[in-house]
This record gives structure tokens, sequence and C-alpha cells, in this order.
């Protein structure tokens, strides 16, 4: 059995503190009391710089700052000998072996099941739950602290909302515990379908029809006054009414996850629910494979905040045998399903993986990996980041797809930034106009949609770098506003910090860009633009050697990426930087038969093949370039490639004007 821990955090109903069982004296500075709430719910070491950053931005001395409030902290113990607070030289984090958190307790029993614990106990941890929650802290640290504040009274409230569906499943609660549940279900979310169709259920069948219509009909009026679609609510109470009976656990759990006429409404960002892998053939342990995959995906997808992840919980109720893909879409409110399986023999494994359309059972991409058994979790971490990477690029393309067959008035914001996504990456003029105005209408939509934000970053940045704008600095300058926004906006996507990063590198800030797409690529380790985004700059940056195994992870990751040109155009700038004139040139021709290659690209291949003798040849792409691009110069060669020391690429640039593009040298 676990050994009950000394210390207690209560986050649920707002934050309390219990030592040994005893209410502890809380300090009063609100900062303090988030840095506890912050280290609770993280459940990690956290960096001093990060705390610094979310909570004491504007402070002049924010070190000092984080010191006083460690110290407050220590002193709620009462100077117990234990020290619950692991502070490092860089870090700091509270010790799980000493310390419980009430929501993480939660989350650990919803995932394991809740059917054989006892039913009072689980009445009164539901009743610990109120609305006021972490509503104190709101406006205490700077806008990244805000942002983590509501993404955790987020998860907190549907935690409950778990709880509560869970708890409505059981046999053993009497009809006033079902009634009680039911209404606590609305005042968690008051305007949510599923939470009005589970009280009324509960209503009709202990109170009649009669009584549940009333009801139902103030909750109508709500929802026109709060310009809510109420389709979905109208279609279930339809399934509903004329229930006045005792209402069967089967249609219970029907109106709890979706059956009976009501099924949970898509999220407008792209969703997915990462089903059981499935472990072929007999061999000892071949089955842990199968289950590490399928946790990790799961966890690692759910930190990617472009995507709405379904939690294990509910995914595992599922298989891909066990009903068509459509049935589990519809069930589990996700457009996408993620399964495969595992094969493993003596020293190798197989695993293959697919990815469906929910919607119509479609398979939108699959891919096998087969790999030497070495190291099972260095197989499994490889395996999980090359299936992220690759499933990224299949639901955006997809997504564009999608997109483009709807009238452009009937788009929602996800869906304007997923068409612009598919403009922009075609690297012309007219195309990235387009993505400027779908980006734009998506901000219109939802001014704090981060990812619009980052794309019209990119569509300035592009309008610089492809020299389509009357004032270039102008736009490198709106290119940085924008992507800094995205950054503001939401400080965990990788692709703000991609798009800032990008913006600072035409500006000449070659430390500060590095740092940005570092950012980006901590955030999301499997970014294929991110990894080729690290390389391209650190070639700029005089780091070729260090350059090229970003080059190399971001075609690994992304074999098929729009910016495949770009990855081979940028080897053969670094080979020849480094004096590897035939491999150079090589590498440069090969970017030029890949799609959306654009004049940059061939100016690049003209200045290898110079290098490496092949006059004739080189002379043959400067002149393609000047055919379509006249007003290409060696000036709007440095312009959209900064070097931080331009008399490393001297050689590179003398090789450009002899092969014909004109320009001082």
């Amino acid at each position: 059995m676990e050994t009950e821990k000394p210390i207690k955090i209560r986050l649920a109903g707002g934050l309390r503190v219990l030592v040994e069982g005893k209410p502890a004296a809380l300090p009063q500075s609100r900062k303090t009391r988030a840095l506890l709430t912050f280290l609770a719910l993280e459940n990690r070491p956290v960096e001093r710089a990060e705390l610094c950053e979310l909570l004491w931005e504007n402070t002049d001395d924010p070190r000092a700052a984080l010191r006083w409030s460690l110290s407050r902290l220590r002193a709620i113990t009462g100077g117990s000998e234990k020290p619950w607070l692991k502070a490092g030289t860089d870090s700091i984090g509270i010790d799980s072996r000493l310390v419980d958190v009430d929501i993480l307790g939660v989350s650990g029993l919803l995932d394991t099941g809740i059917a054989h614990l006892d039913r009072d106990e689980l009445l009164l941890l539901e009743k610990s739950f109120a609305p006021a929650g972490l509503g104190k802290l709101v406006d205490v640290g700077g806008v990244s602290f805000n942002l983590w504040l509501e993404t955790a009274r987020t998860t907190i409230a549907q935690l409950h909302l778990r709880l509560i569906r869970q708890l409505l499943l059981r046999t053993d609660l009497e009809s006033e515990q079902r009634l009680y549940l039911g209404s606590r279900c609305v005042g968690q979310n008051p305007l949510n379908d599923a939470a009005n169709l589970v009280y009324l259920q509960e209503l009709s069948a202990q109170q009649g029809t009669g009584n549940a219509r009333k009801v139902f009909q103030r909750v109508l009026h709500t929802y026109r006054q709060n310009g809510q679609s109420e389709s979905a609510l109208v279609a279930g109470w339809q399934g509903l009414a004329g229930k006045s009976r005792a209402v069967s656990a089967s249609e219970r759990e029907a109106c709890l996850f979706g059956e009976g006429g009501y099924w949970p409404a898509l999220p407008e960002k792209p969703s997915v629910a990462v089903l059981d892998f499935t472990c072929f053939g007999n061999h000892e342990g071949g089955d842990v494979l199968a289950r590490g995959l399928t946790t990790d995906l799961n966890s690692r997808l759910a930190r990617l905040p472009y995507f709405f992840v379904i939690s294990r919980a509910s995914s595992t109720r599922f298989s891909a045998d066990s009903c068509s893909p459509q049935e589990i879409g519809r069930r589990l409110g996700v457009r996408y399903l993620l399964s495969g399986s595992t094969q493993r023999g003596d020293r190798r494994v197989r695993v293959t993986v697919n990815l469906l359309d929910a919607s119509n059972g479609k398979e939108v991409w699959s891919e096998h990996y087969d790999r030497e058994l070495d190291d099972l979790f260095s197989v499994q971490d490889e395996i999980t980041g090359a299936v992220i990477a690759a499933m990224e690029s299949a639901i955006e393309l997809e997504e564009a797809r999608r997109s483009l067959m709807k009238q452009p008035e009937n788009l929602n914001a996800w869906e304007y930034f997923h068409r612009g996504l598919w403009h922009s990456l075609h690297f012309q003029p007219a195309e990235n106009e387009t993505a400027n105005h779908l980006f734009s209408r998506a901000i219109e939509l939802d001014p704090y949609f981060s990812r619009a934000h980052a794309g019209l970053s990119f569509t300035h940045f592009s309008r610089a770098f492809l020299n389509s704008a009357d004032n270039v600095n102008d736009e490198i300058a709106r290119a940085a506003v924008a992507g800094q926004a995205s950054v503001d906006l939401d400080p965990r996507d990788s692709m703000g910090h991609w798009s800032l990063g990008r913006a600072l590198f035409l500006s000449r800030q070659h430390d500060q860009a590095l740092a940005s797409i570092d950012q980006s690529l901590s955030i999301n380790p499997n970014y294929a633009q991110g990894h080729y985004a690290r390389g391209f700059i650190g070639i700029h940056a005089g780091q070729d050697e260090v350059a090229l195994p970003f080059l190399d992870s971001a075609q690994r990751l992304s074999p098929f990426d729009p910016l495949l040109f770009a990855m081979k155009s940028s080897r053969g700038i670094s080979l020849a930087h480094q004096g590897r004139f035939e491999e150079a040139a090589a590498w440069a021709l090969r970017a030029t038969h890949e799609p959306n290659a654009h004049f940059h690209t061939y100016a690049v291949a003209a200045g290898c093949l110079e290098l490496a003798g092949r006059r004739d040849e080189a002379r043959e792409k400067a002149g393609w370039v000047m055919s379509r691009r006249p007003d290409f110069s060696l000036d709007v060669f440095r312009r959209s490639f900064p070097h931080k020391d331009e008399s490393r690429r001297r050689h590179f640039i003398n090789a450009l004007s002899r092969a014909g593009i004109p320009g001082i040298v």
C-alpha cells in the first residue's frame, strides 16, 4: 500500500495546503501562491529563468523576487526537516515523494478507472471542485502566465466533467445523487450540449418528461440569448423525450458518450484520437513496444497546442477492429484516428502506422518503420518522433484540402489558416498575397489565434525574401511584429517561435534568430521545418558543419516536405562554404528539380556550379533567373540571405557575379 504523503496541495476548489492533515497558513503574496500553483500542476523541474519570465518579467531583479517567494513557500511546512521543494542552481520542482497534488491524483484515477473505488469517497472528491478554482490568480503574472493559467483552469474543468461522467455510469448511485451530479454538470458547462443532455436525461427519468421539458425550454432560451447553436441540443432532447421510466446503464452511457442522437461537436482545430496499437506475434515482451508507442504518441501529441487530442482514458474504450472509424470518430468527437501494429523478431521490429479520416474512413497517411532492436526505448523514441512529424504534415495537407472545398463565407478561423498555409508554401508572390489575405481573415475571426499571426509573419517574410514588396525593410519589421504577437499569444506553439526566428534572421539578428528556433524545437523536437530553419540560419551564422545535421533531421522527419527544395539548396550553400564544390553543385541541382523551387534556388545552383568549374551550366541557371526576375541582383541575394560575416562567403558572391548575376561584388 502506498504511504500517505505528509503534504497535500489542493487546487480543485482554490489553493489550499495541508501539512500532516492540518491546514497550513499560505503566504499573502499572490505571486507566491501563483508560483506554488504552477509548480504543483507542472509536476516537473522548472528552469528558474522560465519562472522569472512567467511571474516577474517586469521586475528589476526577478531572481531575487523568486528567491523571496521560495523562502515563503518553505515556511509553509513549519520548518519540516524534509525539503519538499527541490531547488537546484538552475531549476525548481516539487518532490512528488512528499507532496500529493489533488488534480494529478484525480487524473491518475480516471486514467486507470474508478469503478472499483468507494462511491462516497468519490462523491466527496467531486464536491471539492468549485467554480472559483484558480480565478484569483488572473493577471498575477504576464501574458505567458495568463495563457498557462487559462489552460490550467480549462484542464481542471474538463477533469471535473470527466469525473462527473464516470460517476454517473456507476450503478450504486441514488436517484438524488444522480440528479445532483447532473446539475453540477450543467453548472460546470452551462452552454455545453453534453452537460445539459446529461442533466435533462436524469431529470426526465426521475421527475417525468413534463418537468424536464420546462427545464429544456429554459436552456433553449439561454442558448438563443448567447448565440449558441441549438441543433445538437434539440436533436438530443428529441431522443430523450418520453423516457420518463428509469434509465438503463446503456442509455446513460449513450447520453454521456455520444449515442442516442447526440454526438460531440468536432473542435475547430484538428482533432485526433490515438487508438491502442496491436501486437502481432507471440514474442515474449512483444506488447511492450505496442503499449509504449500508444502512450508516447498520445502524450507527445497532447503537448502540441494546435491539436485537440482525446485523453487515453477515453480512447482506450475503442480499437480499430471493434468499431468502424466513423463510429469511433462520432463517439469521441474527433476527425482523425491514429492506429498501428507492431511485429517483433529477436533483433528487429516492424511498426505499421495508419492515419484515418474518421468522417469517411479514408486513409490519410500510412507508413511502416523497420528498425534494428538494439535499445527498445531508443527505437520507441525514434519511431514516435518520426510518426508525429509525418502525421503533422499529412493532417495539415488534409485540412488544407478540406478548406479548399468549402465556400469562403463558410470558413472558420482554422480553415482560413489551413487554406492560407497551403497558398503560402507555393513561394510565388501572387500565392503569397492570397495567403496574407486568408491569415488576416483568420485573425479577424479570432484575434487570439497565435498560428494565424505566425502565418501572417511568414507572408511578410516571403514578401521580403522574394523581393515582391516596394519597401522590403517594412515587410521585415512587420514579419517580426506578427511573429512576436504569435509568441506572446501562445508561447507553447513552435510555429510562433519559428516565424519570429525567420524574421529576426532577415533583420540580421542571427543569434536572436537561432535562439527563437531553438525554443521552437524545445517545444516540438519533431518539427521538421524547425530543424530546417535551424540549419539554414546556422549556415548564415557561420556554423556550416554544425548546421548540416539539422538539415539531415529535417529531411528524415519530413521526406516530402514542401520546403524540401530549400533543405537541399541550403545543403548546397553550406558545402560550397566548406569548399566541397562538386557536392555543393550536386545538391543545388537536386533542389531545382523539387516542387516549389523558386528563383533563389536557381541562383544558388548557379553559384555552386560556377565554383565547381561548370561554367556553362552556371550561366544557364543564372540566365533562367534573370529571364524571370530581371530585378534580381547580388544585392537582392545578400538581403535575402544575410550572412553574419560577409567576408566568409565572398567567394560565393564572386561566383554568382561570374555566372552572370549583376551587381557590385
